[in-house]
């Protein structure tokens, strides 16, 4: 009965935890938007600070409930298809939440990347096209014939959207809004001086293309580097569990009491808990914001 209290306080935290942390990124992002899209308006000579829309869809989605989830399903795991002491499916939950959450970030990581990408090669070919003389929207529509997604469908949005008679600058200011990123923020920012004050719009892309470049071949080489450290943690958990298996294959008897023992439960309950603290505190340390 203790056991399936506890076992049900933890699914019920971790719901908690998820709904915590989807509720915070919202609200975050809706603030952002808030502030992004306030237009200023005349009208009898006052001005007046408009909000267009808000709760937009950001690039790249994340899921920041996935190990919360991951969690209540390890220890589900545990507790209904294993005989293992119920203090693992704290252990277990842990682990499953740390490696959750870092492939979680990992695979919004490439998306982040391959979109930096994609927007570097468009500014490219939108300064080719303005230095041969071609207007701002006409260059748009000629990158979107050689772009791909998940850049073209952004581009495709914000040429339609300028076509149709939009504010140039509210849809630049979508943009930057909808992908949350800095060097999508410091092109909006070209556009936006651009329309504002004029002057060499083609040089002004070509220095932006080429800061968004050393951004990317900056973060490649922080993450080259940050490799071995986590490499290092994989060999180390990958070890340990592997000297456990091999102790247990070849004598199992002295394991498995130490294993199902009170003591033993939470001793591996804390290691694992440890050990995906460290993997979250090493992937922390190596991860340098620029």
């Amino acid at each position: 009965m203790v056991y399936s209290l506890l076992f049900l306080a933890l699914v019920i935290g971790a719901g908690l935890g998820a709904i915590w942390i989807s509720q915070t990124s919202r609200l975050r992002r809706v603030s952002l938007q808030r502030i992004g899209f306030q237009v200023e308006e005349h009208f009898d000579g006052a001005a007046v600070f408009v909000p267009e829309r808000d709760d937009m869809a950001v690039y790249p989605q994340r899921y920041h409930w996935a190990p919360f989830a991951a969690a209540a399903l390890a220890a589900g795991a545990v507790f209904f298809l294993t005989a293992l002491p119920p203090p693992y499916m704290f252990g277990f939950a842990a682990v499953f939440a740390a490696i959750t959450h870092l492939l979680e970030v990992y695979w919004a990581d490439s998306k982040i990347s391959k979109i930096e990408s994609q927007l570097a090669d468009t500014i490219d070919q939108l300064g080719s096209s303005l230095r041969a003389g071609s207007a701002l929207l006409a260059a748009l529509e000629f990158t979107l014939k050689d772009a791909r997604s998940p850049i073209r469908e952004e581009l495709e949005t914000m040429a339609g959207r300028i076509r149709i008679g939009q504010d140039p600058r509210l849809v630049v200011r979508e943009l930057a809004i909808r992908i949350p990123l800095e060097s999508f923020r410091l092109f909006s920012h070209t556009l936006l001086v651009h329309w504002d004050t004029g002057g060499s719009l083609a040089s002004s892309l070509r220095t932006v293309g080429r800061t968004v470049r050393d951004r990317l071949e900056v973060s490649r080489r922080i993450n080259a580097q940050a490799i071995e450290s986590q490499v290092s943690v994989v060999v180390v958990m990958a070890l340990s569990y592997g000297l456990t298996w091999f102790m247990w294959n070849t004598n199992p008897t002295p394991v498995e009491k130490l294993l199902y023992s009170k003591f033993g439960s939470y001793a591996a309950c804390g290691v694992m808990t440890l050990q995906a603290i460290g993997m979250v505190w090493s992937w922390r340390m190596s991860r340098i914001r620029f």
